[in-house]
C-alpha cells in the first residue's frame, strides 16, 4: 500500500489540476442554470441527461450518494438496510449495468461489475450528472441503464474560504465534515475531511418471530467512514489546465443477523464484519484553443475488501469466512475535439485500461489472481444542418484480450419546432454491450469463464422544455424508452452445489421518466419543486430458466413498476423549510410475481427546517433533520425492517 501512496504522492510534484467553479456559500445557494444553449447543444442530440441540483447536494451535505439518487432521480436503489450495501437499477436493469465514474475514471468494482452507493458521501461531490441509456456510450461501454457522473470543481475567483459541519442523531450518529479551499488566480487547493459513525441501535417490531411478534434492537449493525480528498488546480495559461485530485476512504461495517434467526447462544459472539478501503487518483491535463480541445487523463483506484463471518467462543475466534479482495485498476484516455464549424464537430478518444485482481478465503482455501487489459477507441460527429436541428452520431469499439467485442454506436437527433421556444424534441437508438465481471468468470467456486457479453439496444425519445422569467423557471422532461438485453447473466444454484452463472434470460425493459422542476423568487422569499416519476416494467421476455419456470412476461424481482419523489423547499429571510417524499410500488421477490412473495408498497417522508444568519464574515446554519416523519413500517428488501422516525441536528459554519 505504501508504494501507491508514494506514487501518487509524486504525481503531485508534478501535476496540479483544474476545473470549473462551484460558489461555496451556505446563504447564496448556487444553482444548476439551464440556459437555451445548454438545451440545445450537437453534442447532446438525441441523449437525455440529468443534472442533480446544487440545491439538493448542500442539503444531502450529510448523507450518502445512495440517498441523494433514490429521492431525487428516477433511479431506483436497493437498500439493504441503514449504512449496508446499496445498488442501482437504471431503468430497470441489474446494479452492473449502471457505470459510474469518478473525475473521468470508472470506479466499479472489477470484480463485482457494480458500485456500492452507499460507500461515497456526498460532502465529496460538487457536480452529479445522470447520462441515460444512449448517452452514456459517448463515456463508455457497458452502461446498459446509465452512466453516473461524479466530478469536483474549482472556483478561479477564490482566495480564502472553508466550512465545518458537525451533526449528532439517533441511534448514537454522529458527522463531521470539514473543507479549506485557498489559492490565486492560476493555482487552487481545495481540502476536504470527514467522519460519520453510528452504532444503528434502532428498534423495531419484528413480525417474523413466532408465536408472536416482539420489539427488538437492531444489533451487530453499527458502520462508519472517514477520509481526505486533496485537489490541487494549477492554469499556467488560459487555455491551459492541469488537475490532480486524490480521495482516499476507510469504511467499516457490522452486518447484522436476519430477522428470522431465532437462534440464541449466549455463549457464543457473532463476527459478521466487512471492511472497504480506497485510495483514488487521478491527474488531468487539457489545452482548450478556438478550434482544437485536447484532454488527457490517467487514473488509479485501489480497492481492498475484506468480510469475516463466524463466532467467537471463550476469546477464540472460530471464522466460517475469512475473505479479502486487492483490485488495482489503472485508467487511461486521450481525446481530442475539432470544430470544423458552427454546424460540424468532430470528437476522438482513445482509452487503455489494465485491471491487477487478486481474491482470497483463508478460511475456504479459496481464490483467484488475475490480469485484464481493456483498450477502446471512440469516435464521433455532431451535426447541425440547419437551425432547427442537430445530429448526433458515435461509434465506440472495445477490445478485451481473448474475448470477442463487437462494435457499438449511438445515433442521436434533436429537434426544436418553434426556434423562439426553449422545447426541443430528442430521439435515440443505441446499441451497446456489457463483459462479464471478473467475479462472474472466475469466482471460486462457481465462476464461468466462457460467458458471453450482454448484448442490447436501445430506442428512447421525448421532449425537454424550458420557461425562464425574472422571477420564475419551469423545466421539464418527458422520455419513453425501450431496451431489449440478450444474455442476460444470472446466478442460479449449479448440479454440484455451488451457485454458478449462465447466459440464460433475454431481458425487455421499458417505461416512461418524467421531470418537473419550477424555482420561483421574490425578494427574501425563495421557493422550489422538483419532482419525478417513473414507469419501469422489465420483464423476462425468453424462455422459462426451466420446464416449470413461469417466469417468462413477469417482472424482474426487486424492480418497482412505479416510483416517484416530490423536492420541495421554501426560505425567507433566513429561515427555511425542506420537504422529501419517494414512494414506491410492489416489488416482487421472486419471478413468479405472486402476491404473496412480494414486498408491500411505502411512502417516506422526511423534513428539515433550519435558520441561517451572519456573524462578521462567518455564515452559521443550524438544522433539524427529521427523517421517516410518518413513522413508515418498511422494508427495502426482505427480513429488513428500517428504521422508525429519527432526527439529526447538523451546525454548519462556512467563511
Amino acid at each position: 500500500m505504501r508504494k501507491y501512496v508514494l506514487c501518487i504522492v509524486v504525481c503531485f510534484n508534478y501535476v496540479i489540476s483544474f476545473a470549473q467553479g462551484i460558489q461555496d456559500s451556505v446563504f447564496r445557494i448556487p444553482e444548476v442554470e439551464i440556459s437555451e444553449q445548454r438545451l440545445f447543444q450537437k453534442a447532446d442530440a438525441g441523449l437525455k441527461q440529468t443534472r442533480v441540483d446544487s440545491l439538493v447536494l448542500l442539503e444531502k451535505i450529510n448523507a450518502d450518494l445512495s440517498e441523494v439518487l433514490a429521492e431525487n432521480t428516477p433511479v431506483y436503489i436497493k437498500n439493504y438496510g441503514r449504512g449496508a450495501l446499496s445498488t442501482a437499477s437504471f431503468r430497470g436493469t441489474a446494479p452492473s449495468h449502471t457505470q459510474v465514474s469518478w473525475n473521468g475514471i470508472n470506479i466499479n468494482s472489477p470484480m463485482l461489475g457494480m458500485v456500492d452507493f452507499s460507500l461515497i458521501p456526498v460532502n465529496i461531490i460538487d457536480d452529479l450528472t445522470l447520462q441515460h441509456g444512449a448517452a452514456s456510450v459517448s463515456e463508455q461501454s457497458g452502461g446498459l441503464g446509465g452512466h453516473i457522473s461524479i466530478r469536483n470543481k474549482v472556483d478561479w475567483k477564490n482566495r480564502f474560504s472553508g466550512r465545518y459541519h458537525q451533526g449528532v442523531g439517533s441511534f448514537h450518529t454522529f458527522s463531521e465534515f470539514a473543507q479549506i479551499n485557498l489559492g490565486s488566480a492560476t493555482v487552487q487547493s481545495k481540502t476536504r475531511a470527514y467522519h460519520f459513525f453510528s452504532k444503528n441501535n434502532y428498534d423495531f417490531l419484528n413480525k417474523h418471530l413466532l408465536p408472536e411478534p416482539e420489539v427488538q434492537r437492531n444489533q451487530n449493525a453499527d458502520y462508519g467512514r472517514y477520509g481526505v480528498m486533496q485537489e490541487v488546480y494549477y492554469r499556467p495559461l488560459p487555455q491551459w489546465q492541469l488537475s490532480a485530485k486524490v480521495w482516499w476512504q476507510d469504511a467499516y461495517r457490522s452486518i447484522p443477523t436476519v430477522l428470522t434467526d431465532e437462534s440464541s447462544d449466549d455463549s457464543k459472539e457473532r463476527i459478521n464484519r466487512q471492511d472497504d478501503r480506497t485510495i483514488k487518483a487521478v491527474v488531468n491535463s487539457g489545452f482548450f484553443g478556438d478550434a482544437w480541445t485536447f484532454k488527457f487523463h490517467s487514473g488509479f483506484d485501489f480497492q481492498e475488501v475484506d468480510y469475516v463471518n463466524g463466532y467467537t467462543v471463550n476469546n477464540e475466534e472460530n471464522l466460517n469466512v475469512n475473505s479479502g479482495s486487492d483490485m488495482q485498476s489503472w485508467y487511461n484516455q486521450i481525446s481530442c475535439q475539432y470544430r470544423f464549424s458552427d454546424k460540424i464537430t468532430v470528437d476522438l478518444k482513445g482509452d487503455y485500461n489494465l485491471y491487477d485482481i487478486a481474491s482470497y478465503d483463508t478460511a475456504a482455501l479459496l481464490g483467484y489472481d488475475v490480469t485484464r487489459q481493456e483498450a477502446s477507441v471512440m469516435s464521433a460527429i455532431y451535426y447541425e444542418p440547419f437551425a432547427p436541428l442537430q445530429i448526433s452520431v458515435t461509434l465506440r469499439q472495445d477490445w478485451l484480450e481473448k474475448r470477442h467485442t463487437p462494435m457499438i454506436y449511438t445515433f442521436g437527433v434533436n429537434y426544436k419546432p418553434i426556434t423562439s421556444q426553449n422545447l426541443v424534441f430528442k430521439g435515440s437508438i443505441t446499441r451497446n454491450f456489457r463483459n462479464p465481471s471478473l467475479n462472474d468468470m472466475y469466482w471460486q467456486p462457481g465462476g464461468n469463464p466462457d460467458l458471453k457479453a450482454e448484448k442490447g439496444y436501445t430506442i428512447d425519445g421525448g421532449l425537454h422544455y424550458l420557461l425562464q422569467k425574472k422571477q420564475w423557471s419551469i423545466e421539464s422532461q418527458f422520455t419513453g424508452y425501450y431496451s431489449q438485453i440478450d444474455d442476460w447473466i444470472i446466478w442460479l444454484p449449479g448440479l454440484k452445489g455451488p451457485w454458478e452463472p449462465y447466459n440464460l434470460m433475454s431481458v425487455e425493459a421499458s417505461g416512461i421518466e418524467m421531470m418537473l422542476k419550477t424555482r420561483w423568487s421574490s425578494g427574501n422569499v425563495r421557493l422550489y419543486l422538483m419532482a419525478n416519476y417513473a414507469f419501469t416494467q422489465t420483464v423476462n421476455a425468453g424462455r422459462g430458466l426451466s420446464d416449470v419456470d413461469i417466469s417468462e412476461g413477469k417482472q424482474l424481482p426487486f424492480i418497482p413498476i412505479h416510483s416517484g419523489n416530490i423536492f420541495a423547499s421554501a426560505a425567507y429571510d433566513g429561515y427555511y423549510i425542506n420537504y422529501q417524499h419517494n414512494s414506491y410500488s410492489t416489488r416482487y421477490l421472486l419471478y413468479s410475481n405472486n402476491q404473496s412473495d412480494g414486498l408491500y408498497p411505502y411512502h417516506l417522508n422526511h423534513a428539515s427546517m433550519g435558520r441561517r444568519w451572519h456573524v462578521n464574515r462567518f455564515k452559521i446554519n443550524v438544522e433539524l433533520q427529521v427523517k421517516n416523519l410518518f413513522d413508515e413500517f418498511y422494508r427495502s428488501i426482505l427480513n429488513r425492517f428500517m428504521p422508525g422516525r429519527n432526527y439529526m441536528l447538523m451546525v454548519k459554519v462556512a467563511f
